[in-house]
């Protein structure tokens, strides 16, 4: 289950993954908490709804095996999220895809909503 995920379907009643119109940050962070190393991805997508943008900014815990490819200022994506815990694959329970363009894929073990407000950036 995601994190957080009422931050977004209580502001848009119908909302899909297909929703997600292009990325607007992309950014890798290492950690190490009491001698554990960990890694974080967060990622804003622009969703437009109800005739409004909004910026969400999701978090996706221990990401491996990152592909991401991306040629301007505008990345659009098609998003995909497979719960994948039936693989038994230790601490992955998610595989993330673009699943138009195969510009992004990566498996993570959690994926966390952080916020979500209003933008003027329109696609």
């Amino acid at each position: 289950m995601i994190k957080n995920i009422g931050l977004i379907t209580d502001e848009l009643k119908n909302f899909s993954f297909a929703d997600l119109k292009c990325i607007s940050n992309f950014n890798l962070s290492f950690q190490k908490v009491s001698n554990v190393h960990s890694s974080l991805l967060d990622v804003d997508f622009i969703i437009e709804g109800n005739g409004t943008g909004y910026l969400v900014q999701f978090r996706f815990y221990n990401p491996q095996s990152i592909s991401f490819e991306s040629d301007g200022l505008f990345h659009e994506i098609s998003l995909n999220i497979k719960d994948i815990a039936e693989r038994g694959w230790e601490k992955i329970k998610y595989e993330v895809e673009d699943y138009e363009e195969n510009t992004l894929h990566f498996f993570c073990s959690e994926i966390e909503i952080l916020s979500i407000s209003e933008t003027n950036y329109l696609i």
